[in-house]
């Protein structure tokens, strides 16, 4: 994985009231596990925590996103319509694009670490997997943690 940060990032122009810039990845070949929740919908208050819970055990096999206050746009380009929604993305291959309401490809993902910094992951990423709802932490170290356990090659769900 590539971090690229901004020009004149250093600590000779660091402003103490400045946000911080976001890290931009590049696709590795490690899957991103995503949660899109908010904190006001009341099944995914404590998705977030699981995430960072099982990101910790799974170590650097699987990157973490979390997309807490999605927009609008987002929600639809990303066809998402239940809080929390968790979605396993891959690399995909560069010359794949959509083509039926089952796929999904972004060039890019955009959410917090663990740390809750932003972080922009570019791509293109492939959604391969995709569950709705509140789900136990067992099911969802299962479906989008490292191994051949995961669903890499299980169907949508919805």
């Amino acid at each position: 994985m590539t971090v690229h940060l901004p020009r004149g990032s250093g600590p000779q122009d660091e402003d103490p009231d400045a946000a911080a810039p976001a890290t931009q990845c590049s696709a590795g070949s490690a899957p991103v596990a995503v949660v899109v929740s908010a904190p006001w919908a009341g099944p995914s208050r404590p998705a977030p925590t699981v995430l960072r819970e099982l990101a910790r055990r799974w170590g650097t096999a699987v990157q973490v996103l979390i997309v807490e206050e999605p927009s609008e746009d987002l929600l639809e380009h990303w066809q998402v319509d239940v809080l929390p929604t968790w979605l396993r993305f891959l690399p995909a291959a560069t010359n794949v694009r959509s083509h039926g309401a089952q796929e999904l490809i972004l060039d890019e993902l955009a959410g917090t670490d663990l740390d809750g910094a932003d972080v922009t992951l570019t791509g293109p990423w492939e959604l391969v997997h995709r569950r709705t709802g509140a789900q136990p932490k067992h099911l969802i170290d299962a479906e989008f943690g490292p191994g051949e356990r995961s669903a890499e090659a299980a169907p949508h769900r919805r």
